[in-house]
C-alpha cells in the first residue's frame, strides 16, 4: 500500500488553497494540518490550533464532542454534530486513512456551520424538485413538438384569444394570459409555444409564487451549484412560462426584471389570476416589470361566461372517461341541463373531476341528478325538465338562460344582487329579465 507524507504548514501545501474547514490529526488526537479558515467556529486562530490535542480542546470547552477518537476506534467514517463555545451548532465529518497495518494514522475532518447547510439543503431540496420535473419534460420534448389536447375553443371569446394568440406566437414579444383558476391559461401557453418559432425549444414551467425570494435569483440562473442549471438556461432557445405572478413579492419581482432585462435567447409568458393593471394601481406589482412583460395580453374569460366551451367539455370529458374506464355511459336530458347552469368555479379542472366522478361511480349506464356528488345536485324546485331531441344548442341555451333567471329571481330581491350571483352586470340582469318579460314576473328593485 502506498504511504502518505505530510509535509510541514507552508504555502507550498495544497490544503492551504481550500477556502474550507479542514483540519487533520494523528491517531493521538494532535493537530498536525489545518487551513487559513480553520478555528473560525471556535473562535480560535489556524495558527492556536496547531500542535494542540482535540481531547485538551475537548476538555477546554473549545467544542464537544471531538471526533478523532471515534473514526480511530469505529475505523470509518462518522458524522456528527459540535457544540462550539458560542452556543452554534457544526456539523463535522472525519474520515480515516489507514496504513499498512490497516490501523487509522491520521484522520482528515471538515465542518460547516449547521445554519449555512440547513439554508444550502432546502434550496437544493426545492431546486433538485423542481429541476427533476423539468429535466424529464426537457427529454420527452427533445424531438417532438407540444401535443395540445386539452384546448376546447367553441365560445366567441375563446376564438378570439386564439386569434390573439396564434397571431403574437410568431413576434418575438412577451405575452401576459390572464384568467380564473383552471380555465386554460396553461393549455393556451403550449398553443403559443408550439405555433411559435421557439417550438423545437423547451417549454418550462415555473411557479413564481412558490419560491422564497431568498433563493430567487439562485432558482433561475444556478448560481448555487455549478452542476445544477437555472430556468432561464433551461428555457434558452424555448418558452419560459411564469405562473402565479400575482403571487410575486416586491423583492423578487426587482429581481426577475433584472434577469429578464439581461436575456434575450426565451421567449416568456407571464400567467396571472388578477389583472396585473389591477396590482399595479395597488401598489403590488412593479411599474417596470409590467411593462416589460405586457406588450400584449390575452384574457380567458370563465367557464361560467362560455356557455359554447362548457358543452362541448361536458361532452369530451364523458367520452374521454368513457374511453378510459371502458363504459358506454350517457347523461340524462336534464342532468345535462342542469351541469349547464352551474357556476363552475375552478373552471375546467372542476368539471373535469365531477365528470370523473360520476362516470365511475354512477350505477347505470344512465347518469342521473341523483348520481351527482350531494353538492352538486339541484335544490328543490330548481330541477329543469327539457327533451333536448331535435333542439339546436342556442335554443337550449336559451333555454337554460330564462331558468335559471326565474331560479335567481326566487332567491334575491334585486337586480343587483342576483348580477352579484350570476357574475353579469346589474344592466345585464335587467335586458334580460326584459326579454323574458312574458314568462318572468317583474322585480321591484
Amino acid at each position: 500500500m502506498m504511504s502518505m507524507y505530510f509535509l510541514p504548514n507552508s504555502v507550498e501545501e495544497i490544503i492551504d488553497t481550500y477556502d474550507e474547514d479542514i483540519i487533520i490529526t494523528s491517531r493521538e488526537g494532535k493537530i498536525i494540518k489545518v487551513t487559513q479558515i480553520s478555528g473560525e467556529h471556535y473562535g480560535m486562530k489556524p495558527s492556536e490550533l496547531l500542535g494542540k490535542s482535540v481531547l485538551d480542546l475537548q476538555a477546554q470547552g473549545i467544542f464537544s464532542p471531538a471526533i478523532t477518537p471515534e473514526v480511530v476506534e469505529k475505523k470509518k467514517k462518522i458524522v456528527t454534530v459540535q457544540m462550539t463555545p458560542s452556543g452554534r451548532k457544526v456539523l463535522i465529518t472525519g474520515i480515516p486513512l489507514f496504513n499498512d497495518q490497516r490501523e487509522v494514522e491520521f484522520v482528515i475532518s471538515y465542518s460547516y456551520e449547521l445554519s449555512e447547510l440547513i439554508v444550502m439543503k432546502e434550496y437544493l431540496q426545492d431546486l433538485e424538485t423542481e429541476m427533476s420535473k423539468v429535466k424529464e419534460e426537457l427529454a420527452h420534448l427533445r424531438d417532438q413538438h407540444i401535443q395540445i389536447s386539452s384546448l376546447i375553443t367553441e365560445s366567441h371569446s375563446s376564438i378570439r384569444a386564439i386569434k390573439t394568440a396564434r397571431k403574437m406566437a410568431r413576434l418575438d414579444v412577451p405575452i401576459v394570459i390572464q384568467g380564473e383558476h383552471g380555465v386554460g391559461k396553461t393549455s393556451l401557453a403550449k398553443f403559443i409555444h408550439a405555433q411559435s418559432n421557439y417550438s423545437e425549444g423547451s417549454f418550462i414551467e415555473v411557479n413564481c409564487g412558490s419560491i422564497p425570494d431568498s433563493i430567487f435569483e439562485n432558482a433561475f440562473t444556478g448560481q448555487l451549484d455549478a452542476k445544477s442549471q437555472g430556468y432561464l438556461s433551461l428555457s434558452s432557445g424555448g418558452t419560459l412560462v411564469l405562473k402565479e405572478m400575482d403571487q410575486l413579492s416586491i423583492a423578487s419581482q426587482a429581481t426577475l426584471f433584472t434577469l429578464l432585462n439581461k436575456q434575450t435567447t426565451t421567449r416568456i409568458i407571464a400567467i396571472s389570476e388578477i389583472p396585473l393593471e389591477e396590482l399595479v394601481h395597488q401598489g403590488k406589482f412593479r411599474e417596470d416589470l409590467f411593462y416589460l412583460l405586457h406588450i400584449t395580453s390575452i384574457a380567458l374569460k370563465p367557464l361560467r361566461e362560455r356557455p359554447e366551451d362548457l358543452e362541448r367539455a361536458i361532452s369530451f370529458y364523458l367520452q374521454t372517461f368513457n374511453k378510459k374506464y371502458q363504459y358506454n355511459k350517457k347523461i340524462a336530458d336534464d342532468v345535462y341541463i342542469h351541469l349547464l347552469q352551474l357556476e363552475w368555479k375552478a373552471n375546467f379542472r372542476e368539471l373535469k373531476n365531477v365528470m370523473e366522478r360520476i362516470v365511475i361511480e354512477s350505477e347505470t349506464n344512465l347518469i342521473t341528478l341523483q348520481d351527482l356528488p350531494i353538492q352538486y345536485q339541484p335544490l328543490e324546485g330548481e330541477q329543469i325538465g327539457i327533451e333536448l331531441d331535435g333542439q339546436s344548442l342556442p335554443h337550449i341555451l336559451e333555454f337554460v338562460e330564462r331558468k335559471v333567471l326565474l331560479n335567481t329571481q326566487k332567491r334575491y330581491k334585486t337586480t343587483t344582487e342576483m348580477a352579484h350571483v350570476l357574475g353579469i352586470s346589474q344592466p345585464s340582469v335587467v335586458r334580460k329579465l326584459k326579454k323574458y318579460s312574458t314568462s318572468l314576473d317583474k322585480k321591484n328593485e
